[in-house]
């Protein structure tokens, strides 16, 4: 296994570790901000891995738009994230955010699934 598939993978897991708040604010809405704190850590190390492993396999990523949705993707629902946790004032915006992130993690993670196969 090289170095972007052993990236790929780290983020992959860091996607789907991230991706546990969703479940768990259905099973238990009160819980911590650490729980929260650890949702943020583990999407911030999502973006590196996707990153490191776009760099890695850059040469076959140019014909490969799954790779680059991924990328895209992981980009966006950051974005939407910081949105969420740094601007509480951001009136439509944040609504928006909070309506959209969810959705979107969903949607990479089938395009992940996609990638992969």
């Amino acid at each position: 296994m090289g170095l972007g598939v052993a990236f790929g993978w780290l983020a992959f897991v860091s996607v789907l570790a991230s991706s546990t708040l969703y479940a768990v604010n259905r099973l238990a809405p009160g819980l911590s901000e650490g729980y929260m704190r650890f949702h943020c850590y583990a999407g911030f190390t999502s973006v590196a891995f996707s990153v490191l492993h776009a760099l890695y396999n850059l040469e076959s990523l140019a014909g490969d738009w799954s790779g680059m949705t991924n990328l895209g993707l992981v980009l966006v629902i950051a974005g939407s994230g910081m949105l969420l946790r740094h601007a509480p004032d951001a009136g439509s915006y944040r609504f928006h955010s909070a309506t959209v992130h969810p959705a979107l993690v969903l949607a990479l993670l089938v395009s992940i699934l996609f990638h992969a196969l």
